[in-house]
């Protein structure tokens, strides 16, 4: 072995612009496999940071006309499976809760989340500091995140000490590692959470109607998703059956929360990881032609080993290694290109998935971009090897040998020139699906003018400013307080901005209709009386709600386009009535309609929304939009 690399070596001392080009051209290819790769391997193929985590999955709800909708759970629906679903031996339900910090240090606005006690603690993960809340007994507790410690000066013995949120006092038990975050997935887009509070599991203190709770689980050894998906559905079915006239399409989506945190990116993860190995092909085919050239320079040399007894076996070698010598620091350079290709795509990535944080250039990425640089120099050797088998010893060593040889390497020079033409083609047909659809989703109206639109979130103590009537006030003097500032044209606020969808509810027309409702989700938001104005959203008929529209009996609403197509395709809305829930539940009539904004992202179709007046239903946390001139 240590002379065929000596010569390898030595081969190349002669060529060193040539193993130069090789090594740049290297680079580049394996490095931007590699960069996906990275991404693919912590995102795809890592297992989840918590113990078990191929075996924890998600319940939530959905609708049998929806099979991709999901949606959050009422809590008398979340005991009745935690009682009777047999496919799991952990299992627990969370819900999003936001809070103010105001003591210790300058008030800041926290995510956080209810969790089951049983939840946390089945995760196998412990906080670097303390340890999570055992049960609910433990009073008003909390568990901070990595990135609160920091902010309130990375106190080494913060553990037992009190923290104010929203004008509670809580005990902190823990502090979690950097890395963690819970939920991965759930009923809305992913986002870091501050703090877990612990949720009574006996549903004490929460609103058995609210629907904005949603499970992990995980599942006992030997049982499958769809096993525990079909356990779900066939309980769902039975829940839906005791109310048929409101829950008629109602049904239960158990999904791998590697699945749900990744269905979003991972068609175009493998799209980039295709392209990437395209573009490395491209580079194989560049390589091999350059040493092809190169093997009909040296076709002397090669004839007169040949002739002292070389076989084709020793050919191979002494190529392998030669391509080895320069495919290996390609491999060193494609790792520190492909590593600044990772903080890019973190630095993009970080609106995408909370995840972001665990992509790294780790031991399994180092061992890909090895493995790969042994793929490219298997490849790229065989140019070489293949016309060193196909040329006589006799012929190259006569006169004008080396013409021969050329002539014989021209049709496998060509090859390589139609192979990446062809893999170029490809690459441009790939680049060009991607450009198109960033361009149809670039022209894509949001329904909305988003133009000199700014927008935030507050969130307040509801124990400071108790009831409806104070918390509408407080929000009214907040509004007049925007709309007050130089230079603002309008101030609105919702209960959710658009492209970030919202809760939901199911609607019930009263009195016949050729699209009778079968309770499928539909967006209800409360607003402020000027919010469409600031927003740019256009009425389309009726009128818009103003401060006298805070009546219950019935409530008037607005809907948009997509709610009139849905429920009322043949007759004029306006003046309709209907009922939230269930047929029998609080009564609307429909006193306006606007037009259809994107509520679920630029790619999805609209939602059919509903419209009421904040002085109904107050807001906490509140989104404000405010227009600028």
């Amino acid at each position: 072995m240590a002379p065929f690399l000596s010569q390898a070596w030595q081969s190349w001392k002669s060529a060193k612009a040539t193993a130069l080009l090789v090594v740049v051209a290297f680079t580049f290819g394996i490095g931007s496999a590699t960069a996906i790769y990275a991404v693919i391997h912590s995102l795809l193929l890592k297992p989840l940071p918590y113990a078990h985590g191929e075996r924890f999955v998600s319940l939530l709800g959905g609708t049998l006309n929806d099979p991709f909708s999901v949606s959050s759970l009422k809590l008398d629906d979340v005991r009745e499976y935690q009682q009777r679903m047999r496919s799991f031996d952990a299992f627990g339900w969370m819900r999003y809760i936001n809070y103010n910090l105001t003591a210790p240090g300058e008030p800041r606005f926290l995510n956080g989340i209810g969790v089951t006690p049983a939840l946390a603690n089945s995760l196998g993960v412990n906080p670097k500091l303390g340890r999570w809340f055992r049960d609910f007994a433990d009073g008003p507790v909390a568990v901070i995140s990595n990135g609160l410690w920091l902010r309130l000066g990375a106190d080494p013995a913060i553990v037992g000490k009190t923290i104010t949120l929203s004008g509670g006092i809580y005990t902190v038990t823990g502090v979690m590692s950097p890395e963690f975050n819970l939920p991965l997935a759930g009923t809305r887009d992913e986002t870091q959470i501050d703090v877990w509070i612990p949720l009574d599991p006996s549903g004490l203190g929460q609103d058995r109607n609210s629907g904005d709770n949603f499970c992990y689980a995980r599942l006992r050894p030997g049982v499958t998703v769809v096993q525990a998906d079909a356990e779900a559905k066939r309980i769902a079915r039975e829940i839906a059956g005791r109310d048929p006239a409101s829950r008629q399409n109602y049904t239960a989506h158990v999904n791998s929360i590697r699945d749900l945190t990744t269905r979003d990116v991972k068609p175009i993860l493998w799209l980039l990881f295709g392209a990437a190995l395209l573009l490395l092909l491209i580079t194989c085919a560049n390589v091999g032609g350059l040493l092809l050239a190169r093997s009909v320079a040296r076709a002397r040399e090669t004839a007169v080993r040949v002739a002292l007894g070389a076989g084709l076996r020793q050919l191979a070698l002494q190529y392998f290694l030669e391509g080895l010598l320069v495919s290996l620091p390609g491999a060193a350079g494609g790792l520190l290109f492909g590593f600044a290709l990772v903080r890019v795509l973190v630095a993009f990535g970080s609106t995408v998935t909370t995840r972001v944080d665990d992509i790294a250039m780790d031991w399994p990425v180092m061992g890909f971009a090895i493995a790969t640089a042994f793929a490219a120099c298997a490849l790229t050797s065989m140019a070489p090897l293949w016309q060193a088998a196909r040329t006589l010893p006799n012929e190259v060593l006569s006169e004008g040998v080396r013409a021969s040889a050329g002539a014989r390497s021209g049709r496998l020079s060509r090859s390589f020139v139609v192979a990446e033409v062809a893999l170029a083609f490809v690459l441009l047909a790939v680049g060009t699906v991607l450009v198109a659809e960033l361009y149809r989703v670039t022209r894509v109206s949001p329904g909305f003018d988003p133009n000199h639109l700014l927008t935030f979130q507050l969130s307040f103590g509801a124990e400071g400013i108790p009831g409806k009537p104070s918390q509408f006030a407080y929000q009214t003097r907040l509004l007049d307080a925007v709309e007050a500032i130089p230079g603002v044209m309008g101030a609105g606020v919702v209960d959710q901005l658009p492209l970030d969808c919202c809760l939901s509810t199911a609607i019930f027309q009263e009195g016949a209709s050729s699209q009778p409702s079968t309770g499928e989700p539909v967006a209800y938001l409360p607003i402020s009386r000027d919010y469409f104005r600031t927003m740019g959203i256009p009425l389309r008929r009726g009128r818009l709600l103003t401060d006298r529209d805070n009546t219950e009996n019935p409530l008037p609403v607005i809907v948009n386009q997509a709610a009139v197509k849905r429920y009322w395709p043949d007759r004029d809305p306006l003046g309709v009535l209907g009922h939230f829930s269930n047929p029998k539940g609080d009564r609307f009539q429909v006193v306006g309609v606007v037009g259809d904004i994107k509520n679920k992202g630029l790619d999805s179709p609209t939602v059919p929304e509903v419209y009421m007046h904040s002085a109904v239903t107050p807001m906490n946390p509140m989104h404000f939009a405010v227009r600028s001139a």
